[in-house]
């Protein structure tokens, strides 16, 4: 499966402040493998939400943003002891202010399918 979104997306909008180095710059911040683990976790809870409306021909350039957001949100939750139930509200498939990833999956959901 081809990742939705990047470790330096991750790094971006969550403010990691993961280290690089070399030329071309890679991570090499010992919590790069835990990071990629949660990005992996987060994106597999976000496509099973949407079941059949998920399609597998998305990549990180071309996934609808409020996929790639509803990731970096789950990675936020797994990183996040105060967010931890993010994810887990997910599967209440309703979305609201204390389900923002379902607020940000639910237009793009099936509802005769979910």
């Amino acid at each position: 499966m081809v990742d939705l979104v990047t470790l330096e997306q991750v790094n971006l909008a969550l403010r990691l402040d993961l280290t690089q180095s070399g030329s071309p710059l890679e991570f090499t911040d010992e919590r790069t493998p835990d990071i990629e683990l949660k990005i992996a976790q987060a994106q597999s809870a976000v496509l099973r939400h949407l079941k059949s409306q998920a399609d597998d021909d998305w990549t990180a350039e071309t996934a609808p943003p409020e996929v790639t957001a509803a990731i970096i949100l789950g990675v936020k939750s797994l990183l996040d002891e105060e967010k931890s139930d993010m994810l887990a509200r997910l599967a209440t498939g309703v979305p609201g202010p204390d389900n923002p990833i379902g607020a940000l999956l639910y237009p793009l959901r099936d509802p005769a399918i979910a």
